[in-house]
């Protein structure tokens, strides 16, 4: 075979894009709307029925875990953070609704235990964690000296802010290289 005997083959592209087979609009937007509508019914429900609170509670609290489960998924931190947000206040909501638990600092408590427990998924994929585990105990200490003060009468919130800043500057201290202590 010789270099005559070989044509070159080209190739010709006349159009190129996604197609789903569908014409019209995108099927995204009416569950978007639809998404809206049981929201907002909800949300009105929890206004008007004291018993449909809890109900409203526990879908943001399962629509939180989603966002939970969908960031884990993807390794997206928004969306991680956002569930973790959701669900930490919904879970507060629907136990003192419930009566299990009575008092503020609970919304404030379970996200401080929601940001800790991530401390070792970032860890392990090699993210860093420290200001998550930094975060996540002030939120933890917070929320705990706000249930202690409402449970045992004491007056801990005088002291919880000034000492957690305290911890906070310690820490900036022990993390630069210099010795300020000795």
């Amino acid at each position: 075979m010789n270099n005559n005997d070989r044509q070159p083959k080209a190739v010709r592209v006349n159009s190129w894009g996604f197609e789903t087979g569908r014409v019209g609009r995108s099927s995204a937007l009416p569950f978007v709307g639809v998404f809206l509508i049981v929201v907002g019914l909800l949300l009105e429900a929890g206004q008007l029925v004291s018993g449909a609170q809890i109900g409203a509670s526990a879908f943001f609290l399962v629509l939180g875990l989603i966002f939970v489960a969908v960031g884990l998924r993807d390794h997206n931190d928004v969306g991680l953070y956002v569930g973790l947000f959701i669900a930490a206040l919904s879970l507060a909501n629907m136990l003192t609704e419930a009566g299990y638990i009575s008092g503020s600092g609970w919304g404030t408590l379970f996200l401080g235990i929601g940001v800790l427990a991530l401390v070792p998924i970032r860890a392990s994929t090699g993210r860093g964690w420290r200001w998550t585990a930094v975060i996540g105990a002030v939120c933890a200490l917070w929320g705990g000296s706000d249930i202690a003060s409402n449970y045992y009468n004491l007056d801990v919130e005088r002291l919880v802010g000034p000492l957690l800043l305290v911890l906070l500057g310690v820490w900036i201290l022990s993390r630069s290289g210099r010795s300020y202590f000795g």
